[in-house]
C-alpha cells in the first residue's frame, strides 16, 4: 500500500496536481538524499492522456510491474522503461522518481514515510528549490508544508540567499549569505490565519578579517497594523587571542548580562559572570567545563 501511494504521488506530482495548503499543525519533512545513481535520470513515463488518480496509479505499476530491474548496489530497486531508461528507484519505504521537466527546471520527486519532496534543478543541475508535501490517501488531506528557494547570485553559481515559506508555520524566512557561504543576515516574518503580519525577526551577524564571528544580533519586533514595536534585542560580542577566544559578553535591550573570561586560551577553564536586575552578580568558575565554585555579590549566598 506504501509503495503504491507513493507511485501515485509521484505520478501526481509529475502532472502538475495541486493540493490544498493548510496554515497550521503540520511538522516540517526530513530531508531525502537524492541517490546519486539518478544523477543522469531526465524524464519520467508519459502520463498526459490519465484522467484520473486511479488511473495515474494502475499506469504507473501496469508500466513498471513487467520492467525492474537489478538491484543497485544491493540496495535499491530500480525500474526502467523499454529502451532501458531509468524511470524509478525503490527501497523498503522510498520511491524515487527519475528527473523530468517542469517550467524549464529538471525536477526530482522522492516519496517516504507519508511525506514527498520535489527538487528542482536548472541546467547547470544547481539545486534551484524544493517542495516539501505531506501526502495522504486524498487530496483534501494532502498539502503543501513549504517551499524552500535558492537564490545565486552570478553564473559562477554563489548563493546569495534563501527563502523559505512555511505554510504549517505562517512564516516567510530570508537569509542573505556573503560569496563564502557565512550567513549575513536572515528576516523571518509571522503571519496570522488571515495573512496579516504580526511579528517579525531580524538577525545579523559581523566577522573578523578572519571570518569569525566577532558579534550577532537578533532584534524581535511585534505588529500591529501600522504600528510596529521592539520587543527584544540580544547581542552577543566574541574577542578573540590570536587563535582563541578571549571573552564572549551577552547583552538584552543594551543591558549587560553575561560575560565570560577564558583563562590561558582554555576553551573548557573559565569564570562566567552573570548580572541581574538590582544590582546581583553571579560568578560560577569552571575546569573541564564543571563548575567548581560560585560565588553572589550582594546577595544572602556566598558559597566556595
Amino acid at each position: 500500500m506504501g509503495f503504491r501511494l507513493g507511485l501515485f504521488f509521484i505520478a501526481a506530482f509529475s502532472l502538475g496536481l495541486v493540493f490544498a495548503k493548510p496554515l497550521f499543525a503540520v511538522e516540517d519533512s526530513s530531508v531525502i538524499e537524492i541517490p546519486q545513481d539518478l544523477e543522469g535520470a531526465r524524464d519520467v513515463m508519459n502520463l498526459e492522456e490519465a484522467q484520473s488518480a486511479e488511473e495515474i496509479s494502475e499506469m504507473m505499476e501496469d508500466s513498471l510491474s513487467d520492467v525492474q530491474g537489478e538491484s543497485v548496489k544491493d540496495e535499491y530497486s530500480t525500474f526502467v522503461d523499454s529502451v532501458r531508461k531509468i524511470r524509478m528507484l525503490k527501497t523498503e519505504s522510498d520511491v524515487f522518481s527519475a528527473a523530468h521537466k517542469d517550467a524549464g527546471k529538471r525536477v526530482l520527486t522522492s516519496f517516504a514515510n507519508g511525506k514527498a519532496q520535489r527538487r528542482f534543478y536548472d541546467d547547470d543541475l544547481r539545486l534551484d528549490k524544493v517542495e516539501y508535501w505531506k501526502v495522504s490517501s486524498s487530496s483534501a488531506e494532502s498539502a503543501l508544508e513549504r517551499v524552500v528557494t535558492y537564490n545565486a547570485a552570478s553564473a559562477a553559481g554563489k548563493l546569495s540567499s534563501i527563502f523559505e515559506k512555511n505554510y504549517a508555520e505562517s512564516t516567510e524566512t530570508r537569509t542573505f549569505y556573503h560569496e563564502n557561504g557565512n550567513v549575513k543576515s536572515r528576516r523571518k516574518n509571522f503571519f496570522d490565519q488571515d495573512g496579516a503580519l504580526t511579528a517579525f525577526e531580524i538577525y545579523t551577524c559581523s566577522y573578523d578579517s578572519s571570518w569569525r564571528v566577532v558579534q550577532d544580533r537578533l532584534q524581535k519586533y511585534a505588529v500591529d497594523g501600522k504600528n510596529v514595536s521592539l520587543v527584544s534585542d540580544e547581542v552577543h560580542v566574541t574577542k578573540y587571542s590570536g587563535n582563541n577566544v578571549l571573552e564572549t559578553s551577552y547583552y538584552k535591550n543594551s543591558i549587560l548580562r553575561v560575560r565570560t573570561f577564558y583563562i590561558e586560551g582554555k576553551s573548557d577553564e573559565y569564570a562566567r559572570a552573570t548580572y541581574f536586575d538590582g544590582g546581583i552578580i553571579v560568578r560560577d568558575f569552571y575546569r573541564g567545563n564543571i563548575k567548581i565554585s560560585s560565588t553572589i555579590d550582594n546577595g544572602e549566598m556566598n558559597e566556595n
